[in-house]
């Protein structure tokens, strides 16, 4: 066996044996995925991989050029229908001849499909790719002279659609209700933060320890702020139907006016309207968890949000949960990294490394007690309490 074999062969079992697993989680795609990465690597040649990497400046041009001729926005509205190369042509003026060449470099990048000769059509990955801010991000960057973005008001977003991320779909019912429906279903056949968090043992069964001096407040286990409609707490019931104490959901109004707990007959979970820029209403509960929060918001934004949730803290008794993405400080995956740029893109929010974590969460009084994680470079649940 050559070296090459030594190296392709445990990849191909790992791979195999993943795929043959029924549990279909995060954890197991992102294993399979670099090990996919790896095997490419076993299996190229030098020079592959030199041509590979080398290629891929003039593949992001194609991209690029596909953008700027609106072939992505023309695909994604006819939705199920193809259309010809022809059409294409005659709908931005370019020249045939000169769109195959490019669609060529589209369709093997997986962006939209080849149906038929020289016919497209659209797939899940062509509707990413009509989203304005992605396209406009080198422009908006050249306009802030490349400044680290700090301020959500003056994002990618803003720049091309003039307003932030949030008062455009607050202006925007239609978006707003298409963008919760997507937050309560992303997470489907992915694993949950409950899953990687050992709830039942360290939410504790018996809130005896809490501080009784605030009626009403000394019972409630967990507070999920910005919890959209209040699907993990749902399923954080049902997963754990002995757990003592409420759960309370916390989102604007407008958002938890669709929470589903009319069925809760022992009112166990609880929809508050709240708004995590204000002070925290709820004193002394058990945990507060935050799902996906602080990826949206500059660092100035979470400081804020933290210091509100740490207010509220009883030392010694709280915890604070964050589930996110835990970048590495070195030798961060593809995925999360261009999942940073993304909420650079739209927010100018970020996924955070450990240390910049760490960094934060000093900056509100809190301290990192665990990082509970599976996958390097993955989601994982970031516990901490209030610093002695």
């Amino acid at each position: 066996m050559n070296s090459q074999d030594e190296q392709v062969s445990p990849l191909l079992n790992r791979i195999k044996q993943a795929l043959d697993t029924s549990q279909d989680t995060t954890s197991k795609r992102a294993q399979i995925l670099a090990d996919i990465g790896r095997l490419q690597l076993a299996v190229e040649t030098p020079l592959e991989t030199i041509y590979r990497i080398g290629h891929q400046t003039w593949q992001n041009a194609c991209v690029r050029i596909a953008l700027e001729l609106g072939i992505f926005d023309m695909l994604v509205a006819k939705r199920e229908m193809s259309i010809g190369v022809q059409e294409l042509a005659c709908a931005n003026g370019a020249d045939a001849v000169f769109l195959v060449r490019i669609m060529r470099v589209v369709t093997a990048l997986g962006l939209c499909a080849e149906v038929g000769f020289e016919i497209y059509q659209a797939n899940l990955k062509t509707e990413i790719m009509t989203v304005p801010q992605a396209a406009k991000l080198p422009e908006y960057m050249h306009s802030q002279d490349y400044q680290n973005p700090t301020q959500s008001t003056t994002s990618a977003f803003a720049y091309t659609n003039g307003s932030e991320f949030w008062t455009h779909l607050g202006k925007t019912p239609v978006h707003s209700q298409v963008f919760n429906d997507f937050m309560a279903t992303r997470r489907q056949g992915r694993q949950r933060w409950y899953d990687i968090y050992p709830v039942g043992q360290e939410l504790s069964a018996s809130l005896s320890s809490a501080d009784t001096d605030t009626p009403g407040e000394s019972n409630v286990l967990l507070v999920d702020v910005g919890g959209n409609r209040g699907h993990d707490l749902v399923e954080l019931r049902a997963k754990y139907p002995k757990l003592v104490g409420k759960l309370i959901l916390q989102d604007l109004p407008d958002v938890v006016a669709h929470a589903p707990f009319e069925q809760d007959d022992d009112r166990m979970i609880e929809a508050m309207p709240h708004d995590f820029f204000q002070p925290q209403p709820i004193h002394h509960a058990q945990a507060y968890h935050f799902r996906a929060i602080f990826h949206d918001w500059p660092d100035s934004a979470c400081h804020e949000i933290l210091s509100h949730t740490a207010a509220a803290m009883k030392s010694g008794f709280s915890k604070l949960l964050i589930s996110e993405f835990v970048l590495p400080d070195r030798d961060t995956p593809l995925f999360p990294a261009t999942l940073d740029i993304q909420m650079m893109g739209l927010h100018a929010g970020m996924e955070r490394s450990e240390k910049q974590w760490r960094t934060l969460l000093d900056s509100a009084g809190l301290k990192v007690v665990k990082i509970w994680q599976e996958v390097k470079g993955g989601e994982g649940v970031i516990e901490a309490k209030l610093k002695d």
